[in-house]
């Protein structure tokens, strides 16, 4: 198969996503028909190659912090400890997808090393956003993720 379904997409993001927080943290994520997000942080990364997509993980900044204590197994985390364990917790999740795409699809893809920032960052251009999934934490915490621009196909590179 050549090519992803935005449903599979959407499939595979969701799975790992709620896969891989359960895993480092013991912490559930449940699909929710909207996420209303209090103080937030955003990490941000592009996909290239056959499979092209900007994508946005906007997170309570108390659901990034807890993952970090989880992580670091402190309850003691500074700001920057939360920045560099959201990055790398994106960059983990953008990891395996690109690895379950090329299982599902033989698409080989690559992404950027996760920008992160405190708040929320919404594409400027919203005709483009292809899908958004929302969770909540089994403490309440929101968390969103925001795909945009997304185009699987094989690479003429």
């Amino acid at each position: 198969m050549d090519f992803l379904t935005d449903s599979q997409i959407k499939e595979l993001w969701d799975k790992v996503l709620k896969d891989i927080t359960e895993h480092i943290s013991s912490i559930q994520l449940y699909k929710q028909d909207d996420t209303f997000l209090g103080e937030t942080c955003t990490v941000q990364t592009t996909f290239e190659g056959g499979y092209n997509a900007t994508l946005f993980l906007c997170a309570d900044t108390a659901l990034f912090t807890r993952l970090a204590q989880c992580v670091l197994q402190s309850e003691t985390v500074s700001q920057q400890d939360v920045e560099d364990f959201a990055k790398e917790y994106f960059n983990i999740i953008c990891g395996h997808i690109v690895a379950k795409i090329f299982q599902a699809a033989h698409v080989s893809s690559r992404f950027s090393i996760p920008d992160f920032c405190t708040g929320r960052i919404i594409p400027e251009d919203k005709g483009k956003i292809r899908f958004v999934l929302n969770y909540k934490s089994n403490c309440n915490e929101g968390i969103q993720l925001i795909h945009q621009n997304s185009a699987l196909e094989k690479s003429n590179a």
